[in-house]
C-alpha cells in the first residue's frame, strides 16, 4: 500500500490534545488519526458524469 503524506492547519489546542491522547494511548498521533478516520462511514459511491 502507499503511503501519502497529509499536512493540515489545526489549532495549538487541538494538536495539543492530540499529542497527549496519542501519549495515552501509546500510539502515534497517525495511528490515532487513521482509527479515527476508520470509523466514518463509507461515502456513496456516485458516478461523476451524472449531474
Amino acid at each position: 500500500m502507499v503511503k501519502k503524506d497529509l499536512h493540515i492547519r489545526i489549532t495549538e489546542r487541538r494538536i495539543n490534545k492530540l499529542r497527549l491522547l496519542a501519549v495515552e494511548k501509546d500510539k502515534t498521533i497517525t495511528q490515532i488519526i487513521e482509527d479515527l478516520i476508520d470509523t466514518l462511514p463509507e461515502p456513496q459511491k456516485h458516478n461523476l458524469t451524472e449531474g
